[in-house]
């Protein structure tokens, strides 16, 4: 940066002192811009904003290094901070489109398991894909077999990677029981609390022979099934 341009089309005869007070402070202004930044494309600007600044506040009598340089840091200390909401506005922004995106994502899921699986295919292999549980775990829960489990699970698996043919499913389902199943899967997931599904499991009424499961949470996080979705 040519400072002496930068201020040349203010000077006039009483204005000769303030510019070789200038090229005797710009030495040390640099450095300490330097100093501050860490890097030359922030000290260049730096040091622009400090002289614009310094002239526009002080006389040129007035300048010395200790004046430029405290006003060189609280510029920097107002770039740092702007620079810091900026980032912390984008960092939000971001995270408001990933939850949203996220939440599409959950909703296609889950409507395609409602729609493709069975109430108890649906319950099983969310169980097991999503939350890890074990399929003498999920036996225990279902009071069922773990043979049993085992089954069903592989069916599920061949209607959500449509190996299968897909005959409808609707005769499993009632319209109240879908909708609640729907509630319980899609909170489950955005949760990540498989309690949610467990606890309510017995208010389904196709699974209602199932006796009351026992309250207890799974240590595993829910896996990315995001691209399972149709």
């Amino acid at each position: 940066m040519n400072v002496n341009k930068r201020f040349s089309a203010n000077e006039g005869g009483h204005h000769v002192k303030g510019k070789r007070q200038i090229n005797q402070l710009y030495p040390g202004l640099k450095k300490y811009s330097y100093f501050l930044t860490k890097n030359k494309w922030d000290a260049e600007d730096l040091i622009q904003d400090t002289m614009l600044k310094a002239m526009h506040y002080y006389q040129s009598s007035d300048l010395s290094p200790a004046l430029l340089n405290k006003i060189a840091y609280h510029q920097w200390i107002d770039t740092v901070k702007k620079r810091k909401h900026e980032i912390i506005k984008a960092l939000d922004d971001e995270s408001q489109e990933d939850n949203a995106w996220k939440a599409d994502r959950l909703i296609d899921l889950v409507k395609y398991i409602v729609n493709n699986l069975t109430p108890k295919q649906a319950v099983i292999f969310m169980l097991k894909e999503a939350f890890s549980y074990q399929a003498k775990e999920i036996a225990d829960l279902l009071n069922t077999t773990e043979m049993a489990v085992k089954s069903t699970l592989h069916r599920a698996k061949k209607r959500v990677k449509n190996e299968s043919s897909l005959q409808s499913v609707d005769s499993f389902w009632r319209e109240e029981e879908k909708k609640l199943l729907y509630e319980l899967l899609y909170h489950s997931l955005q949760a990540e609390d498989p309690v949610i599904l467990i606890d309510c499991i017995s208010e389904i009424p196709s699974l209602a022979e199932t006796p009351k499961l026992t309250q207890q949470k799974h240590a595993s996080s829910p896996l990315n099934m995001y691209s399972m979705a149709a």
